[in-house]
């Protein structure tokens, strides 16, 4: 069930001794703050959705965008048929990283500049290397693409491995390739898959592109240009994760994916970048999961088909219940009275504070919170401070 903001307003005049709400400044903003109390204080069923994420899930790929109104992680839900032992469970940010390598099925909550991330460890299906980039001639040859220049082994700067490649990039469009690599069969990849790198940028670049085949010169594949990383995070100075999908890459010629055996990584740009760093090409299917979380908001449009921050008309949606819509109630007769700071403020926040004391409790018991919370560990792993 949902109310729309005029029946909410209608509920507020009444709780704030009727009259009208035109003495309260920017309602709209108030509304809002009382969201995001509320929202920390309870949990409620009715903002709970369920969206499909909008990358397949890797192996030893970590970090994946999240819906843009996420607020709280219910659950992650492969969706195909799930095993009663398919849930992941939450760690915090260091007992996540350390453990990764060794814990399966768990996930992380955390954020970049401002963008909330999930990181997912969920090992499923192993992806095929197509060449881990350790040296310039184990596995074919390392060679200049373009006017690139620099081409050498770095065993400094690499993301796995003993190694990653380094090069020069003098104009737009250079990059390193690799035509005589031990071919590698990607039938069952073959434009379902996706193809991963890393990369590192001393400065940010406009793009990087993969190019994936039996040579390249007649039959091969060219994958969009890539602007962001794997998650959809803006390029960075340092390792950026690159994600290619194979189905939206262009075939040239006719390529034979069980014999692929050459690959090239170039980067656009306006300026010249030195020792950009290659390291580890992989493809993998993936699988696909919905992910099951709380809106961060509460307000929706008539047509139930935006979540908004913020209402912006009388026709808006708030999007609960008879049984939680008091709890909202309240905490906005608090914002209400401290604003007004009229003669009853005072006594309205004690009397809404004495009414909240009861129905976050009522409700919780009733309805207890589903959220998943991080799982502790106070082993050596993840030890906080001095011993």
């Amino acid at each position: 069930m949902a109310f729309s903001l005029s029946s909410v307003k209608e509920h507020l005049i009444g709780m704030a001794h009727g009259g009208t709400l035109n003495k309260v400044r920017n309602l709209e903003a108030l509304l809002e703050r009382a969201v995001g109390t509320f929202l920390l204080k309870c949990h409620p069923l009715d903002n709970i959705r369920t969206a499909a994420l909008s990358s397949t899930i890797h192996d030893d790929v970590y970090n994946y965008a999240l819906p843009s109104d996420f607020g709280f992680l219910v659950d992650l839900i492969p969706q195909d048929d799930r095993d009663s032992w398919d849930r992941a469970f939450r760690n915090d940010a260091v007992q996540f990283d350390l453990e990764k390598a060794i814990k399966n099925r768990t996930v992380s909550i955390e954020a970049s500049e401002g963008t909330k991330v999930i990181r997912i460890n969920w090992r499923s299906r192993t992806p095929k290397t197509l060449n881990t980039m350790n040296s310039l001639t184990l596995n074919g040859t390392w060679a200049a693409s373009g006017s690139a220049t620099g081409v050498v082994r770095d065993t400094i700067f690499k993301k796995s491995g003993g190694a990653s490649i380094q090069f020069d990039l003098v104009a737009t469009g250079d990059g390193i390739q690799n035509t005589t690599m031990t071919a590698v069969d990607l039938t069952d990849e073959d434009e379902v898959s996706n193809v991963y790198y890393w990369i590192y940028f001393p400065s940010v670049p406009t793009s990087t592109t993969i190019i994936w085949g039996n040579d390249l010169t007649a039959n091969y594949w060219t994958g969009v240009a890539q602007t962001a990383q794997a998650d959809a995070s803006a390029f960075r100075v340092g390792w950026n994760l690159i994600r290619t999908p194979w189905s939206t890459a262009t075939e040239t010629g006719t390529v034979a994916p069980a014999t692929v055996d050459s690959v090239r990584v170039t980067v656009a740009n306006a300026a010249a970048i030195n020792n950009i760093r290659v390291d580890n090409i992989t493809v993998s299917i993936g699988r696909n999961f919905d992910i099951k979380y709380h809106s961060k908001y509460l307000i929706t449009n008539a047509a139930g088909t935006s979540w908004l921050s913020r209402t912006t008309s009388d026709d808006d949606l708030l999007v609960l219940d008879n049984d939680s819509l008091p709890m909202f109630l309240h905490e906005c007769l608090i914002e209400i009275a401290q604003q007004l700071e009229g003669a009853d403020s005072t006594f309205d926040i004690n009397y809404a504070l004495g009414r909240l004391k009861e129905l976050y409790p009522a409700y919780k018991g009733i309805n207890p919170s589903m959220v998943q919370k991080v799982r502790r560990n106070y082993g050596p792993s993840v030890a906080r401070g001095r011993w």
